[in-house]
């Protein structure tokens, strides 16, 4: 399968290139007319496309999807912020001593950065979360000494924080066309898409112009 893009793209690439071609040859038979002493007073044949009508059939075989590349999972101060309440919640405090606060602090953000470092990794944000409630929560237990049930603190943590994660936008779909022949034939006719395309010539010539100076410029200007 090829990206529509690409196909169409392809196509129109393809009668431009044709089109060259031609022009090389009327070039060659310029040369040779212009040495002959009747034809050199004939025209030069050449070929120009008016209008060029194409119907394509294809068949869309899957969209393929881009996602952004500078992708922020999470907001690290908000979600250190965020557990460290959830942590005085279930713990029923309204604050820790100052030595214990700054310990689970600092656990915290170490652990906040390898969390959006996994999620960047893997694109796995479940298990990365589901892995991170784990640290936090034997971590927790060791610097406080609170009696908390593992599970119960692990699951309220997931449960918590899962939609602080931001996941990834998608950014450009593009859809992927089947154009084999021996393929199509294969496809329902109600399955198939005809693309039409009518594609215009539109020629290009170099335009050279010299200033009040000297200077001598050449511009490539529509004919």
């Amino acid at each position: 399968m090829i990206n529509l893009n690409e196909y169409i793209g392809s196509i129109a690439t393809s009668l431009t290139e044709a089109r060259m071609i031609s022009d090389l040859k009327s070039l060659e038979i310029a040369e040779k007319f212009a040495k002959h002493d009747l034809l050199k007073h004939f025209s030069i044949p050449r070929f120009r496309a008016q209008n060029i009508e194409l119907t394509i059939p294809v068949a869309i075989g899957e969209l393929e999807t881009q996602y952004e590349t500078a992708h922020q999972p999470i907001d690290n101060i908000e979600f250190s912020a965020q557990t460290y309440s959830i942590l005085k919640d279930v713990a029923q405090r309204t604050s820790f001593d100052r030595k214990t606060s700054l310990r689970l602090k600092a656990a915290i953000n170490n652990e906040v950065e390898s969390l959006e470092k996994t999620i960047k990794a893997t694109d796995d944000e479940t298990k990365a979360l589901q892995m991170y409630s784990e640290r936090i929560t034997e971590q927790f237990l060791a610097i406080s000494g609170e009696k908390i049930e593992v599970p119960v603190l692990t699951k309220r943590i997931t449960q918590s924080l899962a939609s602080q994660i931001k996941p990834k936008q998608p950014v450009k779909q593009e859809p992927k066309v089947i154009v084999e022949s021996y393929k199509l034939q294969e496809i329902k006719p109600e399955n198939l898409i005809q693309i039409k395309m009518t594609l215009n010539e539109e020629g290009m010539e170099w335009h050279t112009s010299e200033d009040d100076n000297g200077n001598v410029s050449s511009k490539l200007l529509p004919e």
